[in-house]
Order: C-alpha cells, then structure tokens, then sequence
C-alpha cells in the first residue's frame, strides 16, 4: 500500500484546497492595493500544504523523503511572501526593491541542500519509525534544518515587526485590520517553535504549513472585505499627500474632515477648510451636494473652471460606520481635462464625418438616379430596361403571369420636330413622359427606349388590359392641348403591344413582336394600338 491517508493528511489536503480557493478569490479582487501579493502568497501556502499533505499520506519512506524536500520550495516561498506582503502592506517601498527582494529569496538556497541530503546528511541525519498504527516518521535533524529554522524565525520576525508597526500607526477605523495583522504575525512564530521542539496535536502533523494557512486567512478575512482607508495603513504622507488625484472625506454633518494638497489645489480651498461645512465650501458646485447618496457609490463628471477648462471626474462613496446612522462620504476627483476636450472633438469629428456620409449618400443615390433616368423625361432609361425586365419575366415565369409590354412611337415626330423647332420637339417628349408616368401603375416600368419611342412594361397585366390602357393612353394624349408649347396641332401617337410568354420568352423576344405591331400600326395608317401577331388591318 503506497498512500494511507490519515487525520493529519487530510486536515493539509483540505487546507490546500481552502487555500486555492482563497487565492483565486483574491486574484479576482486584485484591483485593491495589495490584494495581489496576499493572493500570491495564499497560492504558495496551497501548493506547501498539498505538499505536505503528500508527505503525511505517503507510505514508503523513500516517497517521504522526496516530498520533504519538495516542502522546502514551499515553506521558503511562503516565508519570502510573507514578508513582501507585510512590505507592501506597511508601505515600506524601500524593502520591494530588486536588490531587497533577490536577496529575501536566497532563502531558497536551502533546497538544494534538502535535495542533497543524501551526501552531506546536513538537513537529516536520520529517519525512525512514529507512534505505532501510523505511517509517520520521525525526523532527525542536522545543522542546516535548524539554520533553516532559524532563517524563518528571522524573515518571520521582520515581517512581524512590518505588520505590527502598521497596525500601531493604524487608526480607530483601522482596529479590525490592526487585530488581523497581530493574529497574524503571532500563528507561524507559536508553530514554528512547537515544531521544532516536536509539540504537535497529531502525529506526523506538520504545524508550520498549517499555520502560514491560518494566518493568509486571517489575512484575506482582515483586510479585503474593508474599504479604502480600512485598507493599508500606509503613512498619509505617501498616500494621500503625494496623490495627483483630490481626496475629500465629509463627516455624517457634512463637514470637510480632510483633504490633501491635490484637492485643496482643485477646489481652491484655504487651509483653513477642514471643519468647514461642505455646502459652504462647495457651493460653486451644487451637484456634489446633490449626489451625496448615502446608499450608493455615485460617478460624475463637470466641470470645475470654464476659463481655463478644467474637467473632473468625481466618485463620491459613502463611508458607513456602525457609531453613525448617516454616513460620511469619500470624494476621489480626477482631472479628466484632456479626455474630455479630446473626446468633444472627436463627438464633433464623428458629427462632421456623418453629414459627409449623409452628403455622399444623397449624391450617391442622385447619381444612381441620373444612370437609370432619362434626362429630358424623367422617365427610365434604356439601361434600366435592359436590367429589370428579365427579372420580371424570370418572376412571372415562376408565378404563372403574364407580362404585356408596349412599344409607343409618336407619329410624323420629324416634321413637328421640323416645324415647331428642337426646343417644342423637346417640350413634347416631355409632355408625353409626364403623361406615361402619371398613368403608370406602381411596378409598371414606363421608359424612353431611343428617340420618340418609349416602352410601357405591364406585370401581371393581360393583353386585353393592355390594349385598353394603351388605347386610352392614344386618346389622351391626341386630346392634350400644347398650344402652350407652341405646338397648334399634337401629334398622334402608335403603338405595338406583344405578350409574355405567348409572343416571346425572353425581353428581345418580346420587344421585337411588339416592334413588328407598330410596324403594323404604323403601316394601317398611325394614330392606333396593335398587338403582336394580329393580321394586317
């Protein structure tokens, strides 16, 4: 049997899961300052205790010793960490340099000793047996385990005296942190000692994983669910005071409590300010009075100064205590002058660029228009013919309809055209386009095919219907009056009309059937309607 897991093992097996947990937690809260090496120092505590947990589980003495020496990356990161952490959250920058933190971590210069131990015996002169019914073992140690022990001791008292400092330069509102921080710094020293003395509740429980554990929790349980000031006791001096951001803190009265050089610079505040009332002091801004909600973190930008502009982005939070029904309030200002002219003039840009788009569009469509569009008669073109009519008749086709389709020609139009002049030929091929488009149905295509000739595209319209239209289109236009054109007596007009698909299948088909009618139409003597196929009168 190779694992036997004990209390002792699965008590470190279900701390290592706990404190994975933790540390992705805290990952996902590493927006607050410091939560990112708390979290760090959480993972290491889950991969010493797994570690150990390995170590209490396994059977063969030789499996042991493999993960005693694994333990050691584990409980030396764990200790390096710990004191980073305290560093960062005492505000010590001068303990997180490069130089500091390459020579914290030499601490790691004790696992290969651990891997080696077989050729010097320096970290373990010896193995025996444990209590008897277990699968512990005993550990016999040499010099370098307790110079080990020692060097933790030391990193571990550095790292308490950080925290403990931090918590006696912390505030009332800071007491829960501060108590967090001592529980903290005092598990691992009591752990350390009980282990090297060999005091441990179960056999074969390794205390010093456990107690790491114990105190990253109370850690993370101190210090994440707190808010800003409750945070990191963090000299003012290097927090506050050298921030470019405006830090305000109201009272429940809604009195200014404090401030710092970057806010007192923004508002033009006298130094006289704090226990001044806000609305005294504020009174150019009314709206910061006016979202000071005592239930909800509120944003807001305006701004401050027109001449020159200075633009700010205001959050205002309320600061709840349990001595205080009403809250305070936190005013973190930000000047966002750059942002916001850069983006007016972008809104401004983007407003232009649309209207271009809109202009373009417009002329787009126009120039769509005019390709499709008979100039003269604003009637369509030849080339839209040539597009839209097999799609119709691919559709009527499909549905079973018929198309009529009719080819008008006005009658002796050379000789008005002669008689009257260019400009009243004109006039006339107007009118008589005007006069299609009137009588056009909607999806019908009226267009001006060359000339005097136009086509007239009937869907879905039989050929009886057709000749009625053409017939009283014939009528109408030998009645129009165009004296007004200069023209005294009107032309007549002929036409051709041919069915789809009885006279043809397809659009040249069809336009030369309705072409040979008012070639017949115009062979029985103009002024008339023929259809395709239909015996000479």
């Amino acid at each position: 049997m190779s694992w036997e897991w004990t209390a002792a093992s699965l008590a470190l097996l279900s701390t290592s899961a706990l404190s994975l947990a933790i540390a992705i937690a805290l990952y996902r809260r590493r927006e607050i300052r410091g939560v990112s090496n708390l979290a760090a120092l959480m993972l290491a505590i889950a991969y010493y205790t797994l570690i150990a947990a390995f170590e209490a589980a396994a059977v063969p003495l030789h499996r042991k010793i493999l993960f005693s020496k694994l333990e050691y990356v584990g409980s030396g990161s764990v200790t390096v960490l710990f004191v980073l952490f305290a560093a960062r959250f005492a505000g010590r920058t001068a303990w997180r340099t490069r130089p500091r933190v390459a020579a914290l971590w030499l601490l790691l210069l004790f696992v290969p000793l651990a891997a080696t131990n077989e050729f010097h015996r320096w970290i373990w002169t010896g193995f025996s047996p444990g209590a008897p019914g277990s699968n512990a073992i005993v550990y016999h140690h040499g010099p370098a385990f307790f110079a080990f022990i020692a060097a933790i001791c030391a990193y571990l008292f550095a790292g308490s005296v950080l925290l403990i400092e931090a918590a006696i330069r912390s505030s009332a509102v800071q007491r829960r942190q501060s108590i967090a921080c001592l529980l903290a710094a005092a598990v691992p020293w009591i752990s350390a000692v009980l282990y090297t003395v060999g005091v441990t509740p179960a056999p074969g429980l390794n205390l010093i994983p456990l107690s790491f554990s114990v105190a990253g929790i109370v850690l993370a349980v101190g210090i994440v669910p707190l808010r800003l000031f409750e945070l990191v006791p963090v000299a003012r001096e290097r927090l506050l005071e050298s921030m470019s951001d405006g830090i305000l803190v109201l009272d429940s009265q809604r009195r200014l409590v404090d401030l710092n050089p970057s806010a007192r610079a923004m508002f033009r505040l006298p130094r006289s300010a704090i226990g001044t009332d806000a609305a005294r002091l504020l009174a150019a801004w009314p709206s910061i009075l006016e979202h000071l909600d005592p239930k909800r973190e509120v944003r807001l930008e305006l701004s401050l100064y027109q001449k020159p502009l200075y633009h700010a982005d205001l959050r205002i939070t309320p600061l709840r205590t349990t001595l205080e029904a009403s809250p305070g309030h936190l005013i973190v200002v930000r000047d966002i002058t750059r942002r916001h002219l850069a983006e007016t003039a972008l809104r401004a840009a983007n407003e232009h660029l649309q209207a271009q788009l809109r202009e373009i569009e417009r002329l787009q469509e126009e120039l769509r228009e005019q390709a499709i569009r008979d100039a003269l008669t604003g009637l369509f073109n030849r080339r839209h013919l040539d597009d839209m009519l097999p799609r119709i008749l691919a559709r009527a086709e499909r549905d079973g309809a018929p198309v009529s389709v009719a080819l008008v020609d006005i009658d002796h139009f050379k000789q008005a055209n002669d008689t009257y002049g260019h400009r009243a030929g004109d006039a006339l091929l107007a009118e008589l386009g005007g006069l299609l488009s009137r009588q056009a149905r909607p999806g019908d295509i009226a267009c001006r095919y060359g000339g005097e000739e136009f086509v007239l595209v009937f869907p879905g319209m039989p050929l009886e219907t057709a000749v009625e239209r053409m017939d009283g289109l014939r009528r109408t236009f030998r009645a129009a009056d165009l004296r007004a054109l200069g023209i005294e007596r009107p032309p007549t007009l002929s036409a051709g009309i041919a069915v789809f698909p009885e006279h043809g299948a397809s659009q040249d088909e069809l336009l030369r059937a309705a072409d040979a009618a008012l070639y017949q139409a115009k062979a029985s003597g103009r002024d008339c309607v023929r259809v395709a196929g239909e015996p000479a009168a």
